[in-house]
């Protein structure tokens, strides 16, 4: 738990934050080590919503922030989600606003300043929701992080499959959603993390064989599961884009 505390706030790199709590849980056998874990996740909980509330957050925003510690926790385990997402959240470098999560710290392909945008699962995606969350964060995001006011949204996620269209319509959520945000050009990394995005975010599946998990399975209902099946039996992929929109906040020089 002070490995947690000591980088409330401080912007840290989470990956360095998750290794720091592995070294401290490495002595224990391998199903202790996870138990551990979970409990010092858990236990942070209060000190990262206090944090948060004494620095621009409301109580409201505090609770739905650290809240994403107990859904990825159900919804996909430790190890499923990741330690570093979990440090991210903890340490008060993710923070929701509204229907959104963003993320302080982040930046573009160019280098210059942005906040991450994320969607956490819980419910509908809104449009005038996400529009309420997109006005009220550069005021949180600034008090909480005011060395890191950004210019620019940076959405990176299979949400922005331009073929996501096809399959939702026009005028879905998801796709009134990706439409905020400015393509980079594709990377070479797209194909195997929008295949395992979409594996995990609309399969439930985790791990290196999610797809041929999920192609061995009954097709699930709902058409954009059988679209993900679809694609995958044509030999095709679905990838995860970048996107970038501007805050209208000028970031510090």
């Amino acid at each position: 738990m002070a490995v947690l505390a000591r980088a409330i706030g401080t912007v840290p790199d989470p990956g360095e934050v998750a290794h720091a709590l592995e070294a401290v849980v490495a002595h224990l056998p391998s199903p202790a080590r996870d138990a551990a874990l979970v409990d010092v996740l858990r236990a942070s909980r209060p000190a990262t919503a206090a944090w948060l509330r004494a620095h621009g957050a409301t109580a409201a925003q505090a609770a739905d922030s650290v809240a994403d510690v107990d859904r990825k926790l159900a919804r996909y385990g430790l190890r499923g989600t990741g330690l570093d997402w979990f440090c991210s959240v903890l340490t008060a470098r993710v923070v929701t606003v509204g229907r959104l999560q963003f993320e302080i710290g982040d930046a573009t392909a160019d280098g210059s300043a942005a906040w991450g945008v994320h969607v956490p699962e819980a419910g509908p995606l809104d449009p005038d929701a996400c529009d309420r969350s997109f006005a009220a964060a550069p005021t949180v995001l600034s008090a909480v992080a005011p060395d890191h006011t950004a210019a620019w949204w940076q959405c990176r996620s299979w949400l922005l499959d331009p073929g996501l269209a096809e399959v939702l319509g026009p005028d879905a959520n998801s796709v009134r959603f990706a439409r905020r945000f400015r393509l980079d050009p594709p990377g070479p990394d797209d194909d195997a993390e929008g295949d395992d995005s979409v594996a995990k975010f609309v399969l439930g599946l985790t791990g290196p064989d999610a797809r041929a998990t999920a192609l061995r399975r009954p097709v699930p209902p709902g058409r954009l599961a059988a679209a993900v099946l679809d694609r995958w039996r044509a030999g095709e992929h679905w990838t995860a884009r970048t996107g970038t929109r501007s805050t209208g906040v000028r970031s510090p020089s």
